[in-house]
């Protein structure tokens, strides 16, 4: 089967999960949404929520961590600031955090090598990303990118997880709500099932595999955090490496 088809030509808006998901759709869309719910991207939420900025750095990258602290940032899990949202509550403004995660962040240095615009999404600002990429596309494609998470924690197969999918769904409804453009079956489905579930995102968050997972590590009031739909303005964007908040700013 040719490659091509995995772009989802044809549609404005596009969705396609993890690594492969933005090689698929880098080449032919303006923008990618980068949806790691779980932690990365609520985490990249609060910290801009209190003035800070977002270095995001794949995990184990020893270069781009040691890069980051050369450009004066902080490395999370150096102080006890983490990938943990919660931990991020009280994150002085204007502090520079360079971010590492196996999936988010690395989705984000992934896209942004590929010369993709790109935008970081969870369920706490996905109207407000929606607007943002709506205005910076124009009527170029869109493609959203559900993270997932990795069988094996940071090595493996993907394993899909439905806080992605609600998350990268409600940044498709958002879109869809704001302008009629054609969207995928991929893209649709996601937006319908967010739709659909919005009223249980809450439970279902607490629920699923990862929810379980961070609630027996102790880090419930993270998956309270990420599942506050709604609750954030910010739309973060990746700038020379750095995720600010919005492209006006």
């Amino acid at each position: 089967m040719n490659n091509d088809v995995f772009r989802q030509d044809g549609y404005r808006l596009r969705l396609e999960w993890g690594a492969d998901g933005v090689a698929a759709l880098a080449s032919s869309c303006a923008v990618l949404v980068v949806v790691d719910v779980l932690s990365f991207t609520t985490a990249v939420d609060v910290a801009l929520n209190r003035g800070g900025r977002v270095v995001p750095v794949r995990r184990g990258d020893k270069r781009a961590i040691s890069s980051a602290r050369s450009a004066g940032a902080i490395v999370a899990g150096d102080q006890k600031w983490t990938l943990r949202p919660s931990s991020l509550l009280d994150l002085p403004a204007d502090t520079l955090l360079a971010l590492p995660s196996p999936n988010g962040a690395a989705l984000c240095v992934q896209a942004a090598g590929a010369g993709v615009t790109v935008f970081a999404a969870c369920l706490r600002n996905a109207e407000s990303v929606a607007r943002e990429v709506d205005k910076f596309a124009g009527e170029r494609p869109i493609g959203i990118v559900p993270a997932g998470e990795r069988w094996g924690v940071t090595t493996g197969p993907l394993r899909p997880g439905i806080e992605d999918l609600l998350g990268a769904g409600a940044v498709a409804a958002a879109l869809l709500a704001t302008n009629s453009s054609s969207a995928s079956p991929e893209t649709r489905l996601a937006a319908s099932c967010f739709s659909h579930e919005v009223e249980n995102v809450v439970e279902l968050l607490h629920a699923c595999a990862s929810g379980r997972e961070l609630t027996a590590a102790g880090h419930g009031g993270d998956v309270e955090l990420a599942a506050a739909v709604g609750s954030s303005s910010c739309a973060p964007v990746l700038r020379d490496g750095v995720l600010t908040n919005k492209l006006s700013t």
